[in-house]
This record gives structure tokens, sequence and C-alpha cells, in this order.
């Protein structure tokens, strides 16, 4: 079939020699097979799964309505749903958690979409916090100091969300007020990973993503910390960390999204492909930076992201 496709003129499949290429060199179905299996590949690699006689794990999967966490979860889903129908068991636990930034960044409104995820995936445990929550968890942050204080000078006291504006104004720029929300971000992951009980918490960061946050920590003068913010293993705050989409680039999983079957595209909040160039230099952050640089190399030189 393959030789008659070439025949035809038409680029044959290189996993299934069919015809109908629709992505790279895959047609569809082999396309959602090879992503699906890069994805399970590093669930087994990295024992996500409790044998039969163990309880099921329990796992943190935090979502932003992106391509990425979305199709993280649908594969997931389906892992379970398969595990379920062969077995009448499941090897692991999602709680699925959506952190609320709208205190500090501005974001669209999430409550319709979030009831449309819980709907499309039932089997799992659902909860949301808000970024500001982190100051019920921490009471100093990393090169900064204490914690904003709450009690004002008057005796009143200042509600956590008015604390982190405050706290976020003082900051010099927008990469370092960016850099900070990351930080509180991931701390507040880390701590309600904790509350609910999760061994691990699953990241859908893409190859794209991951060589972005190298050289953006790197640039930032935290090189020392990128093993730890882009490899599987332990975190410094005692919950392993785990990016089982780290083998598959951006525009992979963005088509992945659209293939899928439904579709995840009404699903998600954003479609992050290539980053918009950012004209202005005021409010470009290092991470936008190399949002635009690694957006626009991959759609034609791949093996650099994967390289770096």
């Amino acid at each position: 079939m393959g030789e008659d496709a070439a025949i035809n003129g038409q680029a044959a499949c290189a996993r299934c020699q069919q015809s109908n290429v629709s992505i790279m060199v895959r047609n569809e179905d082999c396309f959602k097979k090879y992503v699906a299996t890069k994805v399970n590949k590093r669930v087994e690699s990295n024992k996500l799964r409790a044998t039969f006689k163990d309880a099921p794990r329990s796992l943190l999967l935090p979502v932003s309505f992106g391509s990425s966490s979305i199709s993280l979860l649908h594969i997931l889903d389906q892992q379970l749903r398969d595990q379920k129908t062969r077995t009448g068991r499941c090897s692991f636990e999602i709680e699925v958690l959506f952190i609320d930034q709208s205190a500090a960044v501005q974001q669209d409104e999430y409550e319709e979409v979030w009831t449309y995820v819980k709907e499309r995936f039932p089997l799992h445990n659902y909860s949301v916090a808000r970024l500001e929550d982190v100051f019920d968890y921490i009471t100093d942050l990393p090169g900064d100091g204490p914690a904003p204080d709450a009690a004002m000078t008057d005796g009143t006291t200042l509600s956590k969300q008015q604390q982190l504006e405050n706290f976020l104004s003082s900051l010099p720029s927008a990469t370092s007020r960016t850099d900070m929300i990351g930080i509180l971000r991931s701390r507040l992951i880390t701590s309600l990973a904790t509350d609910h009980g999760c061994e691990f918490i699953l990241y859908g960061d893409s190859t794209t993503r991951l060589a972005e946050r190298t050289l953006s920590e790197t640039a930032k003068g935290r090189g020392g910390a990128i093993p730890w913010l882009t490899a599987d293993g332990q975190s410094p705050h005692g919950v392993r960390t785990v990016y089982p989409m780290r083998d598959l680039l951006r525009k992979e999983i963005v088509a992945y999204a659209g293939m899928a079957d439904p579709p995840l595209t009404p699903l998600l909040l954003q479609q992050k492909g290539a980053p918009n160039i950012v004209t202005s230099s005021k409010n470009t952050t290092i991470d936008d930076l190399m949002g635009q640089y690694f957006g626009s190399v991959e759609q034609n030189y791949p093996s650099v992201v994967a390289n770096v």
C-alpha cells in the first residue's frame, strides 16, 4: 500500500505505510497513537501505576486550560478507562487542580470551561485554588524576605488578595513580577499536593516549554535550579514531579488536541502556538522572549528545541 501511495504521488505514513499523512510523517490515527505512546512510556518509566496488591497512587494534575495540560488529562483518562474495562480497577487516581490567578494577571473567565472539563472527564476529583491562597502555606519568599504582612498601621487587616496585589506591585519589573507569580504558583501547587496526599505532581510541559524554561532560568541567573525545574524526580519541597509530555513538541500537542475524538478544543481557553512578536520592550519579560524564539524555531527546526 505504501508503494501505491508513492506511485499516486501521496506520502505514505512512516508507521503503517498507509497514505493520507496529516502531520509530520504520520496519518491521523498513527499520530494519535504516537502521542499517547510517548506519554505512556513516561508513566511507566516513573512507576506512576500501583501494582494490583497496592492501593491506587494519587496524582495531582494542575491544568491551565491550554492544549498541553488538557491533552495530558485526556490521555491519562483514556488509560484509566481502558484499565477499568480490562481489570475492573484503576492503578492511579487523579486530582485535577486549577489555580485562579485573576488577582495577579488578566485571565479569561474559566467557570464554563471548567464545567465542560468535569463533564467530559467525570472519573476524577476536581478543585480550584486562588493564587493568593499561597499565603496560607508560606511565611517567607525566596530571596525576598518575609511574606507580605496582612496587618496595617491603623489596625485594619489586608485580605490575601490585597497582600498579593501590594507585593507584586512593589516588584521593579515585568520580568520579576512574572517570575514571582510562577514561584508562588509552584509553591501553592506543591502545598496542595501534600494536603491532598498526592505522591506525584504531573505537569503538561512540552519539549518546547521545557526548552524555554531552560534558557529563561539561565538568563535569570538560576541555572543551578534547572535540573529540578525540568527533570522528572524529587522536588526540593518533597513531592515528586513528572513531565509526561516532555518528549513532544508544542505544535504536536496542539495538533493532537484538534484530532482527539471528540476534539479537545472546546475545553481550551487558549491555543498556544507561536507567540506573537512583541514590539514594545517595556512590558516584555525574559519568558516572553524565549517563548517568541522557540515558537518560531520549532516550526522549521524542531531538533534545535529538542537539543536544548
